[in-house]
Order: structure tokens, then C-alpha cells, then sequence
């Protein structure tokens, strides 16, 4: 009778399996087949894309080509370069520093880099807090055509230094590439190490994430695709350029594998507590008491139905993001890397957002 019992058992819990993979396969497929219709219908070139559910990876898949030119096909070991979501690998370092040395994102600029007098007064006042959220108002070098790959930091500091704040800090949400020029800085000062040096050595060699190197379209990094956009109607490569001075902000190139690896770490614990996490990706209020649209360093919504939603674009042709409802702890991360299209009518964001739906609809 007892063997019966551990049959049967054993029996319903393979037939309970194969219910819920049928169903997995059956929403997988769905979704597979609205980005094929979305391929085709915005002229992506090519696409990575992986879903997580509680930190595991259920599906990924790959898309069109990585190089148009010489008609390269796409593949899941593809290198992209992921712009501001380097953003993320960032602000966890740098959560992870102030950890070390006790210090914190109230403290301001002054504070962290006492010895910096050929920086303006008023952006010594800002705090790590206001660059992190976006919400300083410091003079934005992008507002001055001083794009993401600059001679060094004291061209920027000297182009801008003078330039008006387009905001009261505090008071709005104004996405800007300075703070991160910042942000570099304080990271180099609490790690007494040069950025790109410390990431390697303290993320990407410690965590075997052998992908991830920075370095602009000029930089021959191995098994990069080839990124396009759309220019006057016509296809144009697309020169994602970054030079260091903008790493902590943009620069990163990573597989999608690497950097599933990394964010599967994060929400493991391994480099922030989750006490920690939540300060990181709660939104920070602005000074009206509402909440803005960045945690610290992350983009942090808080949606309907006690859903929150914390990630970061790239370059308007990538998209991270993970969901969760705080409620029933029901969870999704989506990986959406792409490398341009002619036509962006929907935005990576917005269908990074359907296929979290359409799997959220599913559990």
C-alpha cells in the first residue's frame, strides 16, 4: 500500500510538471511569436531576449542578424553594447562601497571629494542622492552637444562649469549624463582605484562575467554586433560611442547571458543585503512629496495593483526590467537587447512591458 501511495505520488507530480511545462511552452510560443510580428513590423535587425521568474531563467531566444552588412545571424553569445544600463552595474558598486566605508547618498558632493575646488560651488552641494535619481538640475552635457565620449573630465567640468542649472535640485526628475561624470569620480575616490580597473577585477573577474568590457564602437571588443538606426529613412550603423569619463553612466558591452549571471547575483544577495536593494530601488521622492522616477541609479515605478518595476533602457534600442508585486511576491525579468531598427513606433520599454504582461497573465 505504501508503494502504491509513493507511486501515485511520484505519478501526479510528473503529470502536474508536464501540465504546468505544456503551459509554459504554449505562453513561451505567444511570445516568441509577438516579437516575430514586432521584428518585422519595426525592421529590428536583431534581438536577444530572456525571461526570468523567481531568478531562473524560463526562456530565451534569439532574432535576425548581428551584422547586416555580412548577413551575420544573431545568436544568444552575442556581445551588445547596453549604454545606460551600465548604469546599474554602477550604482550596486557604488551602494556597495558606501556600505564598506559607512557612508551615505545623503552626504554631497563636497563631502565625498573634498579636494575637487575646479568643481563649481553649487555642484558641491548636490548630493550623491540628487546625481543618483536624477533630480540635481546640474548643467547637462548632453543640453551642450558634449556627447558620451568626451576628450577627458576636465573638458566637461570646463565646458559647463558655468552653464546654468536647468532645475531647483530636488524638484524634478531631468535624466543627465554629468551626474554619472560624478559619480565615476566618487567611485574612484572610494574604491582608491581607477573605475574600469575596479569593475573588472571586483565584478567581472570576481563573478566570471567574461563578456563585459567598456569601450565605445572604435574599441574592438570580441563577438559585438553591429548596432544600426534610422537616418532619414535609411539605415545607418549606429556609433554607440563612450569614452571613460562616461563608463559609470554608459560603456558597458556584456552578453545577455553575463548579464542575466550579474542580476541573478544582485537578487541573491551576494553584493547588497535586500534591505540595501530596496533603498537602491525605491523611488525618490522630489521635493513636492511625489514620487520621481528613479531609485538610486535605477528607473523605479511604482504601478497598479501593487506592482513596482525597477531596470533601465539603452540607447532607445534596449530594455531591463524586473517586476514584481509586493503583495504576492509573483516576479518577472525581462532582457530585451537589440541592436537598432528602422522603425522604433513601439519603444524596447513598451514591449519589454507586454511580454512581462503576457507572462504575468499566465501565472
Amino acid at each position: 500500500m505504501k508503494k502504491q501511495l509513493v507511486i501515485f505520488f511520484l505519478l501526479t507530480c510528473l503529470i502536474g510538471k508536464s501540465f504546468a511545462q505544456a503551459k509554459n511552452n504554449n505562453v513561451f510560443s505567444k511570445i516568441d511569436a509577438y516579437l516575430e510580428e514586432t521584428i518585422d513590423s519595426l525592421k529590428i535587425i536583431g534581438l536577444n531576449y530572456a525571461i526570468l521568474v523567481d531568478n531562473k531563467i524560463v526562456h530565451k531566444n534569439s532574432f535576425g542578424l548581428a551584422n547586416a552588412q555580412l548577413n551575420v545571424p544573431m545568436t544568444i553569445e552575442k556581445s551588445f553594447p547596453v549604454a545606460s544600463i551600465s548604469k546599474l552595474f554602477s550604482s550596486v558598486a557604488l551602494y556597495k562601497l558606501l556600505s564598506i566605508h559607512k557612508r551615505d547618498v545623503s552626504e554631497t558632493v563636497e563631502e565625498f571629494l573634498p579636494n575637487r575646488k575646479d568643481l563649481p560651488e553649487s555642484w558641491r552641494k548636490l548630493t550623491l542622492k540628487q546625481l543618483l535619481s536624477h533630480t540635481s538640475g546640474i548643467p547637462d552635457q548632453i543640453d551642450y552637444q558634449i556627447y558620451l565620449a568626451p576628450e577627458s573630465e576636465k573638458s566637461v567640468i570646463t565646458a559647463i562649469k558655468d552653464k546654468p542649472f536647468s532645475s531647483t535640485p530636488g524638484t524634478e526628475n531631468k535624466y543627465n549624463a554629468t551626474g554619472f561624470l560624478l559619480i565615476r569620480a566618487i567611485i574612484e575616490k572610494l574604491a582608491n582605484k581607477e573605475f574600469e580597473s575596479y569593475m573588472q577585477s571586483e565584478y567581472f573577474d570576481k563573478f566570471n562575467l567574461s563578456s563585459a568590457k567598456y569601450g565605445g564602437f572604435k574599441k574592438v571588443i570580441l563577438n559585438r554586433v553591429t548596432c544600426y538606426q534610422n537616418r532619414n529613412g535609411n539605415l545607418e550603423m549606429f556609433p554607440l560611442n563612450y569614452s571613460p569619463p562616461m563608463y559609470a553612466g554608459a560603456g558597458l558591452n556584456v552578453t545577455i547571458d553575463d548579464l542575466i549571471k550579474w542580476f541573478q547575483i544582485v537578487q541573491k544577495e551576494k553584493i547588497l543585503t535586500k534591505e540595501q536593494l530596496e533603498e537602491v530601488w525605491t523611488p525618490v521622492k522630489l521635493n513636492n512629496g511625489k514620487d520621481g522616477y528613479f531609485g538610486l541609479g535605477w528607473e523605479a515605478y511604482r504601478l497598479h495593483g501593487a506592482y513596482r518595476m525597477v531596470g533601465h533602457g539603452g540607447a532607445g534600442i534596449s530594455s531591463f526590467r524586473h517586476y514584481w508585486n509586493e503583495q504576492t511576491q509573483q516576479n518577472v525579468t525581462v532582457v530585451l537587447l537589440t541592436n537598432g531598427a528602422l522603425n522604433w513606433r513601439i519603444r524596447p520599454n513598451q514591449i519589454n512591458s507586454q511580454i512581462a504582461t503576457m507572462m504575468l497573465e499566465e501565472e
